[in-house]
């Protein structure tokens, strides 16, 4: 039986097409896997710099939350210690504290302005521009495409103790990164977060002299209280009170002297007696404080300092404020002799130590001291001269012409500038995509 011969392969123009079309199909497979490669290639890349500028926004707001709780005074390139008595936490937020008047709220936020920083490979270079009195300053951080941040802050309706905390980050922009340059993109961030005030003055004292033993007033001192809130209270002690006949007290009008001096106060007397010979555990100061004086000392806002003389104790705490810190922890014994003043109306101070306090000459205070044991004026020839309030765990002797004056505002103050600012729970906002306003 004859067979079939096998069939001849394809020749000419058939043998091109068939390879032609193979390679279009081999092509069009490489492009589809090639497009998947790309289009993954791009997510990555976006999803990388979204997620570098939510760090970055991130680390704006931890930046910021630090610099509001630092008592440092700052420069023009956010740098610290420049002696200008003007910290970031004044400059941006409590705005009002710079004016002649008493603030009438607690939080005041310049909104017109944006201190912010850029990652450089150096670290962060930074930038705090002075508040203007009109238009907007925003920080001058270089043209460099490197990453940045500006913060804004805005008042919360409703909570004079709060913050709002914008921060506006740029993943490589070589403009300022702020509100007005902010551009929605995977590169671009906008975080917030609503800050409070913790304060660390927990209860304010009703007196303008708190002892938790005896009170002995002497020479020709003067001891005043017109606040109407504290019923006029001059001296609270835990034990007794003595006033010699050269001291001048001024209470409320009408009411008698005799009924603003409240001594044998059992609870005083119990906070007393709970301490040993010191306030190294005291239970008065964590009434007042709601803390022990050694968590008090170590916190960022307070200032420790040491000192054997009342020429280096003169020296340290006048070095000390001049940079700026205005809560003071006195490791040793204070004696100070002199005419100087710490702090005002609008900028107290709060000065705590676990061991005596000894002023004489015409030092002039403005806040709250605590302390162990307290004597002003002592050589009867001083006149030292405190506003706000003093609180002695155990006694307090005077022997001089000075001045202790309840000042209701200077302890509010000092309430308000020691306070920390703090995240609220559940305040953090992502804006990243954009498309979102913020409210």
């Amino acid at each position: 039986m004859p067979t079939r011969p096998p069939p001849r392969p394809p020749q000419g123009s058939a043998a091109l097409a068939i390879t032609v079309m193979l390679l279009l199909l081999s092509t069009i497979a490489v492009l589809y896997l090639n497009r998947s490669v790309l289009f993954e290639q791009r997510t990555v890349a976006n999803q990388m710099q979204a997620t570098q500028a939510h760090e970055v926004a991130e680390a704006g707001i931890e930046w910021a939350t630090g610099m509001l709780n630092a008592p440092f005074d700052i420069g023009a390139n956010c740098n610290l210690l420049t002696t200008t008595n003007q910290s970031f936490r004044k400059r941006y937020v409590l705005t009002r504290y710079n004016a002649a008047t008493n603030p009438s709220s607690d939080v005041a936020p310049a909104t017109n302005t944006f201190p912010g920083c850029k990652f450089t490979p150096g670290g962060l270079a930074c930038n705090c521009p002075a508040v203007p009195a009109g238009g907007t300053a925003v920080a001058a951080l270089g043209n460099a495409l490197q990453p940045s941040f500006t913060v804004a802050f805005e008042a919360v309706p409703g909570d004079a103790e709060a913050v709002k905390l914008t921060v506006y980050a740029c993943n490589a922009q070589a403009v300022a990164c702020d509100s007005t340059n902010f551009t929605a993109g995977d590169g671009n961030a906008r975080l917030s977060v609503t800050l409070k005030m913790r304060a660390v003055l927990r209860a304010m004292p009703s007196a303008p002299l708190t002892c938790g033993t005896t009170c002995d007033l002497g020479g020709s001192y003067n001891i005043i209280n017109r606040d109407v809130t504290t019923n006029g209270i001059l001296v609270n002690a835990g034990a007794g009170i003595a006033a010699g006949s050269g001291v001048n007290s001024t209470t409320l009008q009408g009411q008698p002297v005799n009924n603003a001096m409240v001594g044998n106060d059992s609870s005083l007397a119990a906070l007393a007696s709970a301490d040993t010979s010191t306030c190294s555990n005291s239970s008065m100061f964590s009434a007042y404080f709601g803390s022990t004086i050694e968590q008090y000392r170590d916190l960022p806002s307070t200032k420790t300092l040491s000192c054997t003389s009342a020429s280096s104790c003169r020296e340290a705490l006048t070095g000390a404020y001049n940079d700026g810190w205005r809560s003071f922890y006195m490791a040793t014994d204070l004696h100070l002799s002199g005419n100087d003043t710490y702090g005002s109306r609008n900028d107290p101070i709060t000065l705590v130590t676990p061991n005596a306090v000894d002023l004489n000459g015409g030092n002039v205070f403005y806040g709250l001291i605590f302390s162990n044991d307290a004597q002003t004026d002592d050589l009867g020839t001083g006149s030292a001269m405190i506003y706000g309030a003093q609180v002695s765990c155990r006694g307090y002797r005077n022997n001089g012409n000075g001045t202790l004056t309840y000042d209701a505002e200077a302890l509010l103050n000092a309430r308000r500038l020691t306070a920390l600012m703090v995240r609220v729970p559940g305040s953090w906002r992502d804006f990243r995509a954009g498309a979102d306003t913020l409210p």
